[in-house]
């Protein structure tokens, strides 16, 4: 008895711990609304809502054709969106209906309930710059590789994740093939913000969504009963009337489209426009760099500036070249029959939002793989390095620009990925055979990796797996380490 009190106590703490966490996080992001104070409460009169009296008694929540009762966990969810005071609530409501026609516009397109367009509430605590673990960013909280898979272009200097259309639309395509392969939506959202590999280590197919929750180690794996809790408490308070919604305030611009490298200093310079304005009109643009050399992107410019941009292009091209892409040559010194670049070669910072890494070349690495690993392009690690070809060789250093106050994030992992190598180097063949029973899934085909191959390219081929599937079906932790050649399977799950 005095175990189990032990255990319900500790539990209790947990889940008021998570609770708390997770309402300080969402004030924190909806006080960025602080600037339109007045704006935000003549919206919440005008929706004549009296937050604290309107209160459904039915403790069911539909996801379309399927029902959810809510659990303790969503109920302390629940009580905590009851217990925002009358500003926060205003706020919750006033921010969430600037994107909803958007995002409610593309899930009826799916045939997505509306509940699942809460996601972003729950797990992000709408916040558009969120950055997390597993290259995640925006308000989705949407991963890297489902984000290009479904049409995001994403590199170190533009992030479609930032538009709200873009983001919206690639998310709700990855959670609609979530459901389709999970079948319920507890088990969907939780591989959306779990992980997909997680939710199947965690008991999927086996074990119902409680034992499945119980097992999992996810800082968000309350996402679900927070949904839950949110969808009841917006059915009690959302009212859908757009016309009420003001709106941010915008420039008048004109567009052009950039097929070239060029910095937003050029064009402010060359043209006399203040460069925060600028850089204010094209939000997508992470960096100081409008890169447009592999597919043309267009930027937004103050109403009038148009012409004098195409008339002025060559110059702009060239204003203060020196300044904004110094060009440096390494010192190319010769060992053996070996030619490397100087290890000491300077790299140029993209902007203000970047800091650099360090990384040493070892046997077996490519720039693609590299790329891969740190979220960039092959393209600017060329540029960055001044690079010819594809050429690398073991011991030159590269430098790697990564979003600020990522650094740490990959050279930890980078830490922990070399631990896990030498540890479970003999070990990959039993961690299948534990983690992974083929009595639920059929064999398909084998699959022999080609040159230029991942498992994102792989995926491909095949509708019913994830990059994620294919690498735990073979007991792969690291795609860096897929050899030409090698043999793949592949499965599917039993109906």
């Amino acid at each position: 008895m005095i175990i189990i009190a032990l255990f319900i106590v500790h539990s209790l703490r947990a889940q008021t711990y998570n609770v708390n966490t997770y309402f300080n996080n969402l004030k924190r992001n909806l006080s960025s609304l602080e600037s339109f104070d007045d704006e935000v409460q003549d919206y919440c009169r005008q929706q004549q809502q009296n937050f604290n009296i309107v209160v459904a008694s039915d403790n069911v929540v539909n996801f379309g054709f399927e029902q959810y009762e809510l659990p303790p966990q969503a109920q302390d969810y629940y009580e905590g969106f009851q217990n925002l005071d009358y500003l926060d609530k205003c706020r919750l409501l006033f921010s969430w209906n600037r994107i909803s026609r958007t995002v409610y516009e593309i899930a009826d397109q799916k045939r997505i309930p509306r509940g699942i367009t809460y996601l972003p509430i729950v797990f992000t605590a709408m916040n558009e710059y969120y950055s997390g673990s597993d290259y995640r960013y925006g308000i989705w909280g949407l991963q890297y590789l489902p984000a290009v898979k479904y049409g995001i272009v994403a590199d170190s200097c533009y992030e479609e994740r930032l538009d709200i259309s873009r983001n919206t639309y690639a998310a709700l395509s990855y959670l609609d093939k979530l459901h389709r392969n999970f079948r319920t939506w507890d088990m969907a959202i939780t591989a959306y913000c779990c992980g997909p590999a997680s939710v199947r280590r965690a008991g999927f197919g086996d074990q119902p969504f409680d034992s499945v929750y119980n097992n999992l180690n996810c800082i968000d794996k309350d996402s679900f009963y927070r949904l839950l809790a949110i969808t009841k408490w917006m059915g009690e308070n959302e009212t859908i009337d757009f016309s009420n919604v003001g709106s941010y305030s915008i420039a008048v611009t004109d567009t052009i489209l950039v097929n070239d490298i060029i910095h937003f200093g050029q064009i402010a310079g060359a043209l006399g426009i203040d460069i925060n304005l600028l850089k204010s009109l094209n939000p997508l643009f992470v960096g100081n760099y409008i890169d447009g050399r592999e597919k043309p992107k267009i930027i937004n410019i103050p109403e009038s500036y148009k012409i004098d941009y195409i008339k002025l292009h060559d110059s702009i091209q060239v204003y203060l070249d020196s300044v904004y892409f110094p060009k440096y040559v390494p010192v190319v010194a010769s060992s053996n029959d070996y030619t490397y670049y100087n290890t000491e070669h300077v790299s140029v910072s993209p902007g203000d939002d970047y800091e650099e890494i360090k990384y040493k070349i070892v046997s077996g690495d490519n720039l693609g793989v590299i790329a891969e690993n740190y979220d960039v392009k092959v393209v600017d690690l060329k540029d960055w390095n001044n690079i010819s070809g594809t050429n690398i060789y073991a011991g030159q250093t590269i430098s790697i620009w990564v979003k600020k106050g990522t650094k740490q994030q990959y050279e930890k992992k980078n830490i922990q990925k070399e631990i896990k190598e030498v540890e479970n180097k003999h070990e990959e063949t039993n961690k299948v055979k534990e983690h992974f029973s083929m009595r639920d899934y059929d064999f398909v085909e084998t699959y022999e990796i080609k040159s230029g191959d991942s498992p994102y390219g792989i995926a491909k081929n095949y509708d019913w797996a994830s990059p994620e599937d294919i690498m735990f079906w073979n007991g792969i932790s690291d795609p860096s380490k897929l050899q030409v050649g090698q043999k793949l399977k592949i499965f599917k799950k039993k109906k």
